[in-house]
């Protein structure tokens, strides 16, 4: 079937609303559960890492389809500095808000467990986050002509995803999360729209 120009915003968007059915979970879990304290706690939230993160994996493979295929291209060389420089930045900026190394502050706070479920939470987080910032990418490039500097994908991100965070948690957090989005968005135009590898770079900057 072929696609109109205006799909890929729509991609973008469903993949944020894919996001927000975690709030969705949340609320039914309150439901089901109640307020909850000590091992039930734990489990609650480990079951709800879980839940999510096949919901996210599902919603994710979906979109992922509707990527455009782009030519098949070496990464090149010098596609490698400016791309290190950019998790460094991010890793740096991370530990500086954090006020100490991520993973290890986590695996500090939630033992090997929940470390490990939260971080597979992450990757899938990560994948609908990279989803956005191509699919947003494709739209505002059929919209406004390609370009090959301007993050189109980070800027919408940091709109919806970024910008959400400071109602939900705050605008330290907002601010952490739009300035990720933007890095975000960056990775994916040095890696010259690649999917693949730029998921993985931002989940490593996720992560990290």
């Amino acid at each position: 079937m072929k696609k109109n120009k205006t799909d890929s915003i729509g991609y973008a968007l469903y993949a944020f609303g894919g996001l927000g059915l975690e709030a969705i979970l949340m609320m039914i879990e309150t439901n089901v559960y109640g307020q909850s304290s000590g091992a039930w706690s734990v489990m609650k939230q480990l079951t709800h890492w879980i839940i999510i993160s096949f919901i996210w994996g599902c919603v994710g493979m979906i979109l992922a389809k509707q990527l455009p295929v782009l030519p098949q291209r070496e990464t090149k060389t010098k596609n490698l500095a400016p791309a290190v420089i950019i998790i460094f930045a991010s890793v740096v900026y991370t530990t500086i808000v954090w006020k100490g190394f991520k993973p290890a502050i986590e695996f500090s706070n939630l033992g090997a467990g929940r470390f490990f479920t939260q971080y597979v939470y992450y990757a899938f987080e990560s994948l609908l986050t990279a989803l956005i910032v191509a699919h947003g990418q494709t739209a505002l490039e059929n919209r406004f002509g390609r370009t090959k500097w301007i993050p189109y994908g980070g800027i919408l991100l940091a709109a919806t995803w970024g910008l959400v965070h400071i109602s939900t948690q705050g605008a330290a957090t907002g601010i952490f999360s739009v300035v990720q989005a933007l890095l975000f968005g960056s990775i994916y135009m040095v890696f010259e729209r690649d999917f693949k590898i730029s998921y993985i770079a931002i989940t490593l900057m996720f992560m990290l």
